[in-house]
Order: structure tokens, then C-alpha cells, then sequence
């Protein structure tokens, strides 16, 4: 009995033993397995440097540089056509119509007034300087409706804008054609030397004539130039 029971507990110790050496076998085996799970990390598909490069990119590639950033906003806060409309310096009260280009141009101004008169046709347009600016006068007929409005030439704000009956029946007019403004201002410069200070379009008697205004260099009073747009036909009164 003694000699089995000896047996036995000897047999349990080894049996304990042998357990004990499996498991410190085990953690041996698993401290290796984590060692070599930490060595793949390094590989090529998922190094430290890869990392890093995956985190730069967003901010500092090409997509997204310092520059790209830097070049939207800028665009839209300085957006030539907002400031442009909010700066527009006006021309002088001497300037010469005919060598300088209003802030707001015939053509911008009869759009202006159109929009404004709910649509028609421009019968006549005039620009002078009046009141301590330059301001075009428009009459617009729409739907037998004549509409007289007052244009700032500097900002485009209608700063009158009266509605009678149109009893007149005058011609619609073009500031383009078939003579445009410009070409007819400088045949009234060829005319008589000088300074143009304003100029109209409309008709006199279904005839439709340039009227320019121009101050002689060489002093004196003002000299009115009549261009009949179909025609060319020029007078000049003095």
C-alpha cells in the first residue's frame, strides 16, 4: 500500500512537473508569436514610414497643398467683379466722351433701363453731366406705356424713373446700329475739333440723328454736330 502510494504521488509530481513545463513551453511559444507579429509590422506594406506618408498626404499633397488652399479663397474674396462695381471711380466733369469710357457705357445703360421699364424698346438716350455727375436719360415705350428713367453713369443705380402715356410713337433706336456711338462721336470730332461733352440718339420727325455737343479747344461757345444714321449725313450748328 505504502509503495502504491508512494508511486502515486511520485506519478503526480511528475504529472505537475510535466504541466508546469508545458505551460512555461506555451509562454515561451506565445512571447515568440508576438515578436514575430511585431516584426511584420515592419514589412514593406505597413512600415512606420508608410504611416507617417498616409497622414502627410491628406494635408501636404498635391490636392490639398498650401497653395491649392490658399488660391480658392483668395479668388472668391477678391472677386474683380464685386469691387469693380462697388469702386468705380466717376469721370471728371471735363472729360472728353469721346476718348473716355463711362463706368457704366451706353449699351450697360439701356439694359439697365429696360430691365427696369419691364422690357420695350429704347426711342432715346442722352448723357450729360448734370447735378455733379454723369447721368444717361433713357425713354423706354412698353406696352404703350413711355417710361422716362435716370441712369447714374458711375454706379448704374436708376435714380428716377416716371411713366406717362405714349403718345409720341417715336422710332426704336440702337446705340449699335446701325451707326454706333462711338463711331459716330468721332465723325463729329473729325467735324469740329474739341471736346465732346454729351451726345444724344433719337428722332426728329421719323428721322433718327446723333446729336454731340463739343467744346471747341480753342475756346468759345459750344457746337452741336447732327449725324443722320442711315445716311451719314453731317451738320453742324453753331
Amino acid at each position: 500500500m505504502l509503495r502504491t502510494t508512494l508511486r502515486s504521488r511520485t506519478s503526480a509530481r511528475g504529472l505537475a512537473l510535466g504541466t508546469l513545463l508545458l505551460v512555461a513551453a506555451s509562454g515561451c511559444g506565445g512571447s515568440g508569436q508576438e515578436d514575430g507579429a511585431g516584426t511584420p509590422s515592419e514589412g514593406p506594406g505597413i512600415t512606420q514610414e508608410g504611416g507617417d506618408g498616409a497622414e502627410e498626404d491628406p494635408a501636404g499633397g498635391p490636392g490639398a497643398s498650401d497653395d491649392g488652399g490658399d488660391a480658392a479663397p483668395d479668388d472668391g474674396a477678391d472677386g474683380s467683379g464685386g469691387d469693380a462695381a462697388g469702386t468705380a471711380e466717376p469721370l471728371p466733369a471735363e472729360a472728353d466722351l469721346a476718348t473716355e469710357q463711362l463706368p457704366v457705357p451706353a449699351e450697360e445703360a439701356v439694359e439697365i433701363g429696360v430691365e427696369a421699364a419691364g422690357g420695350g424698346d429704347l426711342v432715346q438716350i442722352q448723357i450729360d453731366h448734370d447735378d455733379d455727375r454723369w447721368e444717361w436719360e433713357l425713354e423706354i415705350v412698353a406696352d404703350g406705356t413711355q417710361h422716362e428713367l435716370d441712369i447714374d453713369a458711375t454706379t448704374g443705380e436708376v435714380t428716377q424713373h416716371d411713366r406717362d402715356e405714349d403718345d409720341d410713337r417715336d422710332p426704336a433706336i440702337d446705340v449699335t446700329s446701325p451707326l454706333a456711338h462711338a463711331e459716330a462721336l468721332e465723325i463729329a470730332v473729325g467735324e469740329v475739333p474739341g471736346r465732346v461733352s454729351a451726345w444724344e440718339l433719337g428722332s426728329d420727325d421719323g428721322v433718327v440723328r446723333y446729336q454731340v455737343e463739343i467744346d471747341r479747344s480753342e475756346g468759345g461757345d459750344d457746337v452741336e454736330v447732327e449725324i443722320d444714321v442711315e445716311t451719314g449725313e453731317v451738320r453742324v450748328d453753331d
